[in-house]
């Protein structure tokens, strides 16, 4: 039989359609556009933007210390201790040493200060009515200290006192911590004298203990039967001495007056005060960093000085000295 058979042992050629072919250039074809395609651009990492380094403060000429005056509210002791973190943190920023100086007494503070011999000091309400008589002084910030910059004095006993009243308190020894204290003597001598008190006719023995936690050891030990302070010593004595604030009854409060002000010697160098303020305004109790400062001082911050609200405590003061 004749016809087109394939060759012995050779395999039949099959035939691919054109369908299966264009198949076949498919993936070729995309490699091919790949290959000719710019691989797509990388974005760089953003970039971190670091905030600028605070100016390091260069101290001027002659400027070697800063001496840092406190009114001895509290023992010279404990007054040194708790504002030691607070030095630190000035002597930081200002580059150079800061001598805590504590006066002998309120008075001691402002002859000192008028002297020359404070840079930077703290003063008590009438501590500074009584200092901003005496000279110029530029006043830089004021203390705020729970949740407020005004505070109420305390008088007050021993929790186990029968005294319970103003009143109650005729013939009661009494312990006041130092002529030009505010809430210690100036303010509770007003509220006795509004109560229709006689201090020298209508309590017992009184004394001036020169400090508030003398005046609340004298109460709690039994040497006097009532004193003044002011709202955040027991507290204090807590920190300092470990004493529970229970010991104590409130029995009357005084008026509010402003807290404690920070003022400079009217001849600091003006970028030295501007140093000052730069570095304790920002200070706040919302943050770790602020806390470990001013937690030993039980202030949660400052706020800008303001003479006009310590002439509440001028008017009182000369009220008294009538």
């Amino acid at each position: 039989m004749s016809g087109r058979g394939a060759a012995p042992g050779r395999p039949e050629a099959k035939t691919r359609s054109p369908r299966a072919e264009s198949k076949g250039l498919v993936p070729m074809l995309a490699v091919l556009l790949l290959a000719c395609t710019e691989p797509p651009m990388v974005q760089p990492p953003p970039t971190r933007r670091v905030a600028p380094a605070a100016a390091v403060f260069s101290p001027p000429s002659g400027f070697t210390k800063l001496r840092f005056g406190l009114v001895p509210f509290l023992s010279a002791e404990t007054m040194t201790a708790s504002h030691k973190r607070m030095a630190d943190h000035l002597s930081k920023s200002l580059s150079v040493p800061v001598e805590l100086i504590v006066g002998d007494s309120y008075g001691d503070a402002i002859d000192r200060l008028q002297r020359g011999e404070f840079d930077l000091v703290e003063l008590s309400p009438l501590a500074y009515a009584e200092a901003s008589g005496r000279m110029k002084l530029r006043c830089v910030l004021q203390t705020i200290a729970d949740g407020s910059a005004t505070a109420s004095g305390y008088i007050f006993v021993r929790d186990d006192s029968p005294r319970r009243t103003i009143d109650d308190l005729k013939g009661a020894s009494f312990g006041f911590v130092d002529p030009m204290s505010t809430s210690g003597s100036l303010m509770a001598r007003k509220l006795l004298k509004d109560k229709g008190f006689d201090l020298a006719r209508d309590l017992g023995k009184t004394e001036y203990l020169g400090n508030h936690e003398a005046v609340l050891l004298a109460v709690m030990e039994g040497r006097v039967d009532a004193g003044a302070t002011y709202q955040g010593s027991f507290g204090a004595l807590r920190r300092s001495k470990g004493v529970d604030p229970l010991t104590f009854r409130v029995i009357a409060k005084t008026p509010r007056t402003p807290r404690d002000i920070f003022c400079v010697r009217p001849d600091l160098p003006s970028e030295i005060s501007d140093a000052i303020t730069a570095s304790l305004m920002p200070l706040s109790g919302r943050d770790r960093a602020g806390r470990e400062i001013l937690g030993p001082l039980n202030l949660n911050g400052f706020q800008p000085a303001n003479d006009s609200a310590y002439d509440l405590v001028r008017a009182v003061a000369a009220e008294l000295k009538k």
